[in-house]
């Protein structure tokens, strides 16, 4: 027979897990936990994806059959305001050769409006939104890699606190660790600080496990972290050797 677990309880042993892991600063970012409608709420800002990534793997682990929802945000060195991130978002994903086929619109002033039509052959649609330091994508796009893609290039915005992704692939993809590895890879391609073809990406049961060598641990960091940045990714084993 199974036993239910009474939220008090629930919320305690997930924020006994969060303590633990010492990637998580939960003296300088508090994370606060709330139960509602049966759901595990993880609110509050961290400290980068790496402690966001973290949190929410250990509160489902203790969680089991209860679901959770992430609205943790990272914390900025300074707000952005709403219109600057919105259009920064557009300037990224106009340019982004991936989406060049696709329609693009913006949410401003309470409406809907056109900033690229769709090619006559795509159906590709990407709708912006952002309030709050929260940057939001709807609409649909072509592969999980796109997806993929598209919710990683905003992380990368300053002053995106965060990106919520509500984009749908059509047709449909069955995910797997090949399609995260695939979407790893275009990722850390993307970024000009990283050399890509320096590394090697192994993915199993949605852990990432990078090696190679790369000239400095600058670089080092940031291929982690941008392979923590990609959708479905729950871990990331930095096994990158940097030369200096």
């Amino acid at each position: 027979m199974r036993v239910e677990m009474m939220p008090g309880d629930l919320i305690e042993l997930v924020s006994q897990e969060l303590n633990r892991d010492t990637r998580i600063d939960t003296l300088r970012h508090p994370i606060s936990l709330l139960f509602r409608d049966n759901t595990l709420v993880l609110e509050g800002t961290v400290e980068d994806i790496v402690a966001k990534k973290r949190a929410v793997s250990a509160a489902k682990r203790v969680a089991g059959e209860v679901p959770v929802i992430d609205r943790l945000r990272i914390a900025c060195i300074e707000p952005v305001e709403d219109g600057a991130l919105r259009n920064q978002a557009l300037y990224i994903l106009q340019n982004e050769p991936s989406f060049l086929d696709y329609g693009l619109r913006l949410y401003r002033n309470g409406m809907w409006e056109e900033a690229r039509p769709p090619r006559a052959d795509s159906t590709g649609m990407i709708e912006i939104s952002a309030e709050g330091g929260v940057v939001r994508l709807s609409g649909q796009v072509g592969s999980l890699s796109h997806l993929r893609l598209a919710e990683t290039l905003l992380w990368w915005i300053a002053g995106c606190e965060l990106a919520e992704n509500h984009l749908r692939v059509v047709p449909e993809e069955l995910d797997n660790d090949d399609e995260i590895s695939d979407a790893v890879r275009l990722i850390l391609e993307k970024d000009p600080l990283v050399h890509a073809s320096q590394l090697s990406i192994q993915v199993k049961d949605r852990v990432v496990t990078l090696e190679g060598f790369v000239a400095s641990q600058e670089e080092k960091k940031l291929a982690a972290l941008d392979a923590w940045y990609v959708p479905g990714v729950t871990e990331v084993c930095d096994n990158i050797q940097a030369r200096i």
